[in-house]
């Protein structure tokens, strides 16, 4: 369904529903929300070229698409900004699609969950093949890279092949850093007496 379809048949059924809402059993506040959110979705898919799947329809102020891809609003109107904006601008209550990494290069590390190593260059590496990209904002601090939702079709289309291109390097990476933790340890028993 197209998002101009979309919005005449939401506009018809809204209308009606409207006109006869005192003797209807049910939230007229709710359909006009999951109208909202599909019309969200469309949009972004048509307009933007971000095919998010069903995310939408959960809410459009915050779009989890995701473990590390977002869509939200940002700005004062929304009560929330950018935390360490590296040069210091803030979205004007401006639509951004984001790329995330609170862990850094946890993401990339080898281990369990208490004895993780903490590869630094190999993420480095893919954060900036992300830059190539072009963000609009960024927060290298909090590992963030904003888009505004017009600059970001390249970068949503390309994520998850990126992604995928390091995880798969990685397999390589650790192999090496399990290679130099191994000769490390060697050395020290070598040299104990």
């Amino acid at each position: 369904m197209s998002l101009e379809t979309a919005k005449k048949i939401y506009k018809k059924i809204l209308t009606l529903v409207e006109k006869d809402k005192d003797i209807l059993n049910f939230d007229l506040s709710a359909l006009k929300e999951t109208a909202r959110c599909h019309l969200d979705y469309l949009e972004l898919k048509e307009v933007y070229g971000l095919d998010i799947g069903n995310k939408s329809l959960a809410g459009y102020n915050y779009i989890s698409v995701d473990e590390f891809r977002k869509i939200s609003y940002i700005g004062e109107k929304y009560n929330n900004r950018i935390s360490w904006s590296v040069d210091g601008r803030q979205p004007n209550n401006e639509r951004l699609f984001f790329v995330s990494f609170p862990t850094g290069p946890f993401i990339f590390g080898d281990g369990d969950i208490f004895d993780k190593d903490y590869p630094v260059e190999f993420f480095q590496k893919f954060f900036s093949e992300l830059i190539t990209f072009k963000p609009d904002y960024s927060d290298i601090a909090n590992k963030t890279l904003y888009w505004k939702i017009e600059n970001a079709k390249e970068i949503f289309n390309s994520f998850n092949d990126i992604l995928k291109k390091y995880y798969d390097l990685n397999k390589e990476d650790i192999k090496q850093r399990r290679i130099k933790k191994m000769e490390a340890e060697l050395e020290k028993l070598k040299s104990q007496k």
